[in-house]
């Protein structure tokens, strides 16, 4: 036994057996394809056999009509081939779409729940060359390949047995051919997969660099790096290039074996056929008859090295769709999940303790704290000092390895992801916007909103303004990620969606952080009445937005240094007074060009 080969044999039979289970739930419709196959099979052994007849017993018997009612027989079931042909293809095409839409669906719903850190390491164009070129390898066989391939078996088959019944010797030594056409195949077979292995590799890659640099096209033209991004696109192009040549070179070394086999058994044919015939074994018709056959059988082995590259292709893109599957949620519902109640707001840390899976580095450690329903506490802290990751938690972006949130009493473990965050709202500094019109944006989490409910919100949020000075008002297209809105706009689009989600605890991560100094002066005052008896946590670095808090949380390497009143900090921790002295000279920085230049870009920031 060959054990170099032999710890890839399990896993393609693994995934050849998952590929079947796709189709297990449309037996039913491959069963009629496979009787529609049945009857094309039969269809396509008819006319080789009356085209005999036509010879034998019409032409060289000078018998017109036999080959006049004959030829009628071959239209006939010439017609009769078509229709079944027709409605087999509609058929099996049809059953592979649902497929692939059945597990597109999958793949998408399986996507949205997974967590960051899955996104964090999976790149983009990753995702998305498998959700597009794996997926379109994957149909090809699931389509049209699966039939073809119990076609050509079906063809096979057939043909040899009547090809035994017309002259076995002739058969005999016509198929001495066919043990060369099957090396061919497996060799064929052995090199082509990882070959398309390789190019579903490169093309991820090749997509990645594609989508970075549309994605961050402007960062790109700021820093002048054209050039640099050009270059490096090319290279992966060019090794895409390589890649793409060496799988079609290992097509083009099988295609003229293939073609070479095929013609050396015409010539086998016509020399041992033709001495059959001069001995009179063989009539002139079965002779003709046979070469049809022959053609027949000939051209599904010929057809199979393309089968294999389609088998190949499907084989070599299963497990990169399979392994985005097969990734388990690290947040889910836990079994038992109950719906939470409209809560007041009461949030609880216990004893957290948090750190990411990658480099086991601690980010937050034993934090305990209690936040009252309608208090509002701002998070400060150095960079990397974990006041992101902690305001994460309670959404269940991710769950602590230690200790417990609660709200309103109620183990946020224990409820369903659903309830939990239909009553948090969450404004992130890195805003995201659809595609979509401004009022779709604004009422993503309450898609039923109405047009007052939606405008009420862009009120609070400071938007309605430059909202309404847009010709289609609402109605206005956001590009791709906000392209046409300013940072200031699309923050404040971001903060009328959660403001209209009315949610019990609302979450501001640096919100205002694009908006000047103006703009958020007139978003604070906004927001003390949406602010009132609601729970909220702020993360800010502007000592205006600090302001705002009851309580001043103080985080330095993910623990608790500080925790009180303004006042009460500015005495206890010397911390905060420096992280104070920092975000009062963010503010005038802020504020300084914002009374230049304001005037004209109130309306339009």
């Amino acid at each position: 036994m060959n054990t170099a080969t032999e710890p890839n044999k399990k896993p393609i039979a693994k995934t050849g057996l998952r590929i079947i289970g796709l189709l297990t739930p449309y037996w039913g419709r491959y069963v009629a394809v496979l009787c529609l196959m049945l009857v094309a099979v039969v269809g396509e052994m008819i006319p080789p056999y009356l085209t005999k007849l036509i010879i034998d017993r019409g032409i060289i018997a000078g018998n017109l009509q036999v080959v006049l009612g004959l030829a009628l027989a071959i239209i006939g079931v010439a017609v009769a081939r078509a229709v079944m042909d027709y409605v087999k293809w509609v058929t099996s095409e049809e059953t592979g779409q649902r497929i692939i839409m059945e597990l597109r669906l999958r793949l998408h719903d399986h996507l949205t729940r997974l967590s960051h850190q899955f996104f964090a390491k999976m790149q983009t164009g990753q995702l998305m060359s498998r959700l597009t070129g794996d997926l379109e390898a994957l149909h090809e066989l699931v389509g049209f390949g699966a039939l073809l391939i119990g076609q050509n078996v079906l063809f096979f088959v057939s043909v040899v047995i009547i090809l035994l019944s017309l002259n076995w010797r002739l058969t005999l030594v016509t198929l001495t051919i066919s043990p060369l056409l099957a090396m061919v195949g497996f060799s064929f077979n052995r090199r082509i997969r990882p070959a398309w292995e390789k190019v579903r590799e490169e093309m991820a890659k090749l997509t990645t660099v594609l989508q970075e640099n549309i994605a961050g096209v402007r960062v790109v033209k700021a820093f002048a790096r054209e050039g640099h991004e050009a270059g490096r696109f090319s290279g992966r192009n060019t090794i895409q290039k390589q890649v793409s040549l060496a799988r079609a070179k290992v097509e083009s070394d099988a295609q003229p074996l293939l073609e070479m086999f095929s013609g050396l058994a015409v010539v086998i044919l016509i020399w041992y056929g033709g001495r059959e015939v001069a001995l009179g074994r063989m009539t002139l018709g079965s002779l003709i008859a046979f070469h049809s056959y022959l053609w027949a059988i000939i051209w599904p082995m010929r057809m199979m090295g393309w089968l294999v590259n389609v088998v190949s292709r499907a084989l070599a893109a299963a497990p990169r769709l399979f392994e985005i599957l097969d990734t388990p949620p690290e947040v889910a519902d836990v079994p038992g999940a109950i719906d939470l109640p409209k809560v007041a707001g009461h949030v609880v840390f216990e004893n957290v303790t948090f750190a990411f899976k990658d480099d086991n580095q601690v980010v937050l450690s034993d934090i305990n704290l209690e936040i009252k329903p309608g208090e509002t506490v701002a998070i400060v802290g150095g960079t990397g000092s974990g006041k992101s990751t902690l305001i994460n938690l309670l959404p269940r972006f991710f769950d602590p390895d230690q200790g417990r949130v609660l709200i309103d009493g109620y183990d946020i473990r224990k409820v369903t992801l659903a309830s939990l965050r239909r009553q948090i709202g969450l404004v992130l500094q890195e805003t995201f916007l659809f595609s979509a019109r401004i009022k779709d944006n604004i009422a993503f989490g309450r898609p039923d909103a109405t047009m007052t409910e939606i405008a009420a919100a862009a009120r609070v949020a400071q938007a309605e303004r430059f909202i309404e000075s847009f010709p289609k008002k609402y109605d206005t297209m956001v590009g791709e990620r906000g392209i046409g809105l300013s940072g200031g706009q699309k923050q404040r689009v971001a903060l009328a969606r959660a403001v209209l989600m009315d949610p019990s605890i609302l979450i501001l991560d640096e919100a205002t952080a694009s908006v000047d100094a103006e703009t958020e002066g007139l978003i604070q005052d906004a927001l003390q009445s949406v602010l009132a008896g609601r729970t909220t946590i702020i993360i800010a670095k502007r000592f205006s937005t600090v302001k705002l808090a009851d309580k001043i949380l103080v985080l330095d390497g993910g623990k608790i240094a500080g925790y009180g009143t303004h006042e009460e900090l500015m005495e206890t921790s010397q911390l905060y007074r420096r992280l104070l002295e920092g975000a009062a000279m963010t503010d005038q920085t802020q504020a300084a060009p914002a009374t230049a230049g304001n005037a004209a870009t109130a309306g339009g920031e």
